[in-house]
């Protein structure tokens, strides 16, 4: 197609999508609710982090989350994790979570497996999820501060 024919037809087609993009929403919905989430989980979550299978080296655990908003990084949120042993808190990781407003979930790719976190009212409900796709824990936590 010659270049006169693509100006012939595109440039008018051009000006008549330029109100209709420009009348469409800046922001979504969903980027308002996403902040808002995040917002919500921001803080310290504790609760019990336990063992599906008995016997085995895994041991039940009191967990601690605190979980904080990255600047400039929306749907991403750093998470420190820990346990509770002889009463201190230890530190175990810390790094960014991913999260999808629309499932509200935290998800983060640990080189054991998937920790996933889902908000669901005023507690964190989750699964630690080997390769395998077998449940290792399951996590429900409570917002502290």
């Amino acid at each position: 197609m010659p270049f006169f024919w693509i100006v012939v037809i595109i440039a008018p087609l051009a000006a008549l999508l330029a109100p209709v993009v420009a009348a469409l929403p800046q922001n979504a919905p969903t980027s308002a609710s996403c902040a808002g989430d995040e917002s919500k989980l921001a803080g310290t979550w504790r609760g019990d982090s336990l063992c599906v299978e008995k016997g085995t080296s895994c041991h039940d655990e009191v967990a601690v989350y605190r979980i904080a908003a990255i600047p400039g990084k929306r749907g991403y949120l750093l998470v420190t994790g820990g346990k509770v042993v002889d009463g201190k808190e230890i530190v175990m990781g810390s790094g960014e979570w991913r999260y999808d407003s629309a499932k509200r979930t935290l998800t983060s790719e640990l080189p054991r497996g998937v920790m996933t976190l889902k908000l669901d009212g005023d507690e964190l409900e989750g699964v630690f999820t080997l390769p395998g796709k077998s449940i290792l824990r399951r996590s429900t936590l409570k917002k502290s501060e």
